[in-house]
């Protein structure tokens, strides 16, 4: 027998919605992510050559996929000693940046501790660093990323009209 209540409540309806998916414009509403950066910052250095940042700077090589490049760079001169202090950065844009999100949320986000995990959020910014990253140690492979000493940050800056803050009722920090 036919059903005409199953007929309308699963395919007329199906069909409808798929008649007028253009005019619902749902694509409108997704949110907008500018940039996405993860850097290192390396304070006090007093030695260049030393395991920690080349340490650091093939973590971002190996694990996303990116050369990075120094910036910041200062020097100062005290007691006799140099110190020096930079940035050792990357800046993911347009599509580029979906992949290191993705690898952030999904091995990073939810294996590691929420103790070390701090994430701080604004208007159209959210700022967050791992504080120990001896997880990586954990992870399988052969490299040894014995010497990260230095925090992983990472900045997401959202466009101004479209903020996360907004879908997900989050209170603001100020």
């Amino acid at each position: 027998m036919f059903n005409l209540y199953f007929y309308y409540k699963y395919i007329i309806r199906y069909i409808n919605f798929l008649q007028n998916y253009k005019n619902i414009k749902y694509y409108d509403n997704i949110i907008k992510i500018n940039k996405l950066v993860y850097y290192f910052s390396c304070n006090k250095i007093t030695d260049l050559n030393n395991n920690t940042i080349l340490s650091s700077l093939f973590f971002l090589k190996y694990y996303f996929g990116c050369m990075p490049y120094f910036t910041n760079y200062t020097s100062v001169f005290k007691l006799n000693i140099y110190y020096y202090n930079f940035l050792i950065e990357y800046i993911y844009s347009n599509k580029k940046l979906f992949f290191p999100l993705y690898f952030f949320v999904n091995d990073i986000y939810f294996f590691i501790n929420k103790i070390h995990l701090k994430i701080t959020y604004y208007d159209n910014l959210w700022i967050g660093y791992v504080d120990d990253m001896n997880f990586f140690l954990e992870k399988k492979n052969s490299l040894g990323f014995f010497n990260l000493k230095y925090k992983l940050y990472l900045k997401i800056i959202f466009n101004e009209n479209y903020n996360l803050l907004n879908y997900l009722k989050i209170k603001k920090k100020i």
